[in-house]
């Protein structure tokens, strides 16, 4: 699950500080501000690889070379959910680049 909590993570698009929500903790040195699209093609590419790790395991499971079918199982539903949680972040952009083109200025 941790795989899935780091492409949540929006306090990187964020900081609590900014927003007026307080520190859990102290404050780093300097805060660079991080690309939008950037945390994008990170969420993609660990979805990717959570896929792909997944796939393995079902291959390996498969052949007889694992016989994990838990941990084989529990890596599938993880990819499962990046991935929808990824089609749910597609579909929130795009609704908001739609809001955004009828809006008029």
């Amino acid at each position: 699950m941790s795989a899935i909590a780091s492409i949540a993570d929006v306090s990187r698009v964020y900081p609590t500080a900014e927003v007026g929500m307080g520190s859990m903790g102290p404050a780093p040195a300097s805060t660079a501000p991080v690309d939008f699209g950037d945390v994008l093609h990170d969420a993609v590419n660990r979805v990717n690889a959570m896929s792909e790790r997944s796939t393995r395991q079902v291959e390996a499971l498969a052949a007889g070379a694992s016989d994990d079918i838990h941990g084989t199982m529990i890596s599938v539903q993880e990819a499962t959910i990046g991935v929808r949680l990824l089609g749910s972040v597609r579909n929130k952009l795009l609704d908001a680049f739609h809001e955004v083109w009828r809006t008029g200025v």
